[in-house]
Order: structure tokens, then sequence, then C-alpha cells
């Protein structure tokens, strides 16, 4: 089955699993189609995931919970809806559900100078959420990298010590026959050229072959991590500028739908003024013939 083509739900922003049928909806908003037709713009938070009465799920249900919502302080959407009995004022510092998402995903801890509430742990059941499951599946991955990368560390290092205890023993079963031929090594000196001496640890004027490639590997390693560190951050930013285009297009639509709505209004007043007009009128034309008959 291919990759989801986005990583949210395109109504309500949440994360999209990897065995989604659908590449643009989730589960959950799927069947709120199929029960109530096509979304429309939430009054608070401007999805396009209104499935009933004007409001998305998570508002309605927060609304019925917390009561109304308040401005949020970071995109100045009405649509915080406060926990505590202390910030239910107008003026607190809240954060909306969408705030608080974009900034758990990049590892945010303060969002317009306001702590980001930490993540409730998942309960085991229907009611855990797929942003929660794909978390704690990086977090293994992540783990697992880590523990595999220590694994390699340990095994390179133990290689390395082998070569060079290696390479120590080959040294000195070298010196032993040479030091049983001292004429040579004699004539050798007295001809005036001074005998080579080793540099190394191995008895060779070069490193050894595993000192060279554990050194490349680790020059690669590291370029390989600041490679994928810049990769990250580039689709952090990426995911940001995403995040921002869709809150755009939300506030277009919602402005869009209260510019039409005015707009049937009126033309449903002028319909009825008409037709009030046109019952005047016949009303003051039967009074004349009746004066007259």
């Amino acid at each position: 089955m291919p990759a989801p083509l986005l990583k949210k739900c395109f109504n309500c922003r949440m994360f999209l699993t990897e065995d989604a049928v659908n590449l643009s909806q989730c589960l959950k908003c799927q069947k709120n189609e199929a029960k109530y037709g096509k979304p429309g713009t939430c009054e608070y938070c401007k999805l396009n995931a209104a499935f009933h009465d004007q409001k998305c799920v998570w508002c309605s249900h927060a609304e019925r919970k917390f009561g109304s919502p308040f401005t949020c302080f970071n995109c100045k959407l009405r649509c915080a809806f406060p926990r505590r009995e202390c910030d239910k004022m107008e003026g607190a510092a809240l954060l909306c559900r969408l705030c608080i998402l974009q900034a758990r995903q990049t590892n945010q801890t303060m969002v317009a100078g306001i702590p980001v509430p930490p993540e409730k742990p998942e309960r085991s059941g229907e009611g855990s959420s797929s942003e929660h499951r794909d978390r704690d599946r990086d977090r293994r991955n992540n783990q697992s990298s880590s523990s595999h990368q220590q694994k390699d560390n340990n095994r390179r290092e133990d290689r390395r010590q082998r070569d060079r205890e290696s390479s120590r023993r080959s040294g000195q079963k070298r010196r032993h026959p040479d030091e049983t031929n001292n004429n040579s090594s004699n004539g050798a000196s007295s001809s005036g050229v001074p005998p080579l001496l080793p540099n190394n640890e191995n008895g060779h004027g070069f490193p050894p072959f595993a000192e060279r490639d554990h050194g490349e590997s680790m020059v690669k390693q590291q370029k390989m991590e600041d490679e994928i560190r810049r990769l990250k951050s580039l689709v952090q930013e990426k995911e940001m500028q995403i995040f921002d285009k869709d809150r755009q297009i939300s506030t277009l639509k919602a402005e869009q739908y209260n510019i039409e709505k005015k707009h049937r209004e009126r033309v449903q007043q002028l319909i009825k003024e008409k037709e009030d007009s046109i019952r005047a009128i016949e009303h003051m034309r039967s009074s004349k013939s009746s004066k007259k008959n």
C-alpha cells in the first residue's frame, strides 16, 4: 500500500496512520462524511471539519465540557478552551488544540511565551489517538537505532584493540630474529646508513589498516549525521509553512462562507420586500375598484 501523501487529515489535521485507506482523510472524518455529508467550516477553529451544527467534533466536545472558548494567544482565533477555573477569564494565556499539536510535533516547550501542556499518557483501547501511536513508534525506533549504534561502536573498538595487540605481537616476532643477526645490522650501521625505525606500534611506517578504516568511517558517519540534522530542520520548516498555508486557506474559506451567507440573506430580504410591495399595490387596486363600484 502506498504511503499517505499527507501526514495529516485534510479536515481535522490529525496524523494519518500508515494503514490508512484514504490518503487524505482519517477514519473518523470518513465516517462523519458518510453520515452527515460534506463538512463545512468550524466557526471556532476555522477547520473544514464541521460536519454538524457548524462546529467540528473537538470544538463541540470541548464546548460542552469546558464552556465557551477564548482567544488563542498564538493564532488569535477564538478556539482555546479553558480547562481550569482560573483560566476562565478574557485575556487569559491559553493555546488552542492546533497550536499545541504543532508545538508538540516540533518539540517546542514554549509558544508565544506560554508553556505547552505535556501529553497525557496513552490509554489502551479505542480512545488512543494516532498521533500518540506515531510518537511512541518514533521513540522506540530512535532507542533501537541508538542501541544498534552503540553496539557497532563497541564492536569497532574491540576490533581495533585486537588489531593493536596482533600488530604488537607481530612486531615483537620480527624484532626477535633481527637481534640474532647483529652482524648484518652492524654492517649497515658501519656503512653509514641509519637503520629504519618504525614510527608506529605495528612496526611499520604507516598507521594500521584498522585505524585508517575506523577514522574514515567516523568522518563519513559525522557527515551523514550533519546531513540528517539539516534535512530534519528543513522538513520542520516546510511543515510550519504548510501549517500556516492551511490556516490561511481555512480563514479564507470561512470569510467566503460568511460573505455568501450575507449575500443569500440579502437576496431573500429583497425578494420578501418585492412580494410585500406587490401585495400592497394589489390591495390598493382592489380598494380603488371597490370604491368606484
